[in-house]
């Protein structure tokens, strides 16, 4: 019998009249049940997807998806990591922290047989630069998922609900399709309620993205980062599964940041430039400082 989870995804995709979700749900629950040798009900279940024997087309099913494709299009922008995990400066907490992601995530099928999940959803706060994003698409590349950053100027919409309803279907995506998913700068839809100065609209927002966090099994990562820790929902904080802070680094993790990245880069270390790198007060500075140097010598040279 299909787990009761998928059942009341099943239920609330129809409820939502997300037919695109809905057939693939409805898809899942017949390849379970072929799964365990159920093979006649499953079969029945495909033809019911399938009335009178004619397989929908490619275009029907693009008209019923049409709406969830076009959002995610315009919403995700995928990213590809500047460098591995392994040359990522952390803290050796972090590191600790994400191993155990890393691991949990391998393992997950295990944690299910148990009744557990892996934790899914995290949270990077500290400031600018620091490696919050660096460290998300990094783990993307070492799950060896995709990496979407989600563009804010197309989930939030004009009209009362709207930006609800976008949510709602990045994160269906993201039950669907392992990969990363990442909120950068989550305190432009997470922050404080209860500001007089705000719009009712605001408030409703926050609430929609706690009730999504809560609710979603993401196959993948679903990561927030922000600048200003202090500016969000104190609710919103308990929605996530673990929390990192990334403090500014110190002389030693810059230095040996700049020297992975310079080598990256294939950009050699004169001491002049190696002092330029080391005087930004993040990592993003840095990587500036070299990826300009990078960029000089490409042209140079060409």
């Amino acid at each position: 019998m299909p787990k009761v989870k998928t059942l009341a995804k099943l239920f609330r995709a129809i409820a939502d009249r997300d037919w695109g979700s809905a057939v693939q749900l409805a898809r899942a629950v017949a390849s379970e049940e072929e799964s365990i040798g159920h093979r006649t009900a499953a079969q029945a279940l495909r033809g019911s997807l399938n009335p009178n024997g004619k397989v929908r087309s490619r275009s029907a099913m693009t008209e019923d998806t049409g709406n969830h494709a076009a959002i995610l299009g315009a919403a995700l922008q995928p990213v590809r990591p500047a460098l591995p995990l392994g040359d990522v400066v952390l803290r050796s907490a972090a590191r600790e922290a994400l191993d155990e992601v890393i691991l949990e995530w391998r393992r997950r099928n295990r944690l299910q047989e148990a009744g557990l999940r892996h934790r899914a959803n995290l949270l990077f706060h500290g400031p600018s630069g620091c490696g919050k994003s660096l460290t998300a698409s990094a783990l993307g590349a070492e799950l060896g998922i995709p990496t979407y950053v989600v563009r804010f100027d197309a989930v939030v919409g004009a009209f009362l609900g709207q930006t609800a309803l976008h949510l709602r279907e990045l994160f269906r995506h993201a039950e669907m399709e392992p990969c990363v998913l990442v909120f950068d700068e989550i305190d432009a839809l997470g922050k404080q309620r209860g500001n007089p100065l705000d719009v009712g609209e605001l408030d409703r927002i926050v609430i929609a993205l706690m009730q999504e966090l809560e609710h979603c099994e993401a196959q993948g990562l679903v990561i927030a980062t922000t600048n200003l820790a202090t500016h969000l929902d104190a609710a919103l904080w308990r929605r996530f599964d673990l929390t990192i802070k990334f403090p500014s680094p110190t002389k030693t993790e810059m230095a040996a940041y700049v020297r992975r990245t310079a080598k990256a880069l294939g950009v050699r270390m004169r001491k002049r430039l190696r002092a330029e790198a080391l005087r930004s007060k993040s990592f993003a500075g840095a990587e500036g400082v070299l990826v300009t140097e990078a960029r000089r010598r490409v042209v140079r040279e060409g």
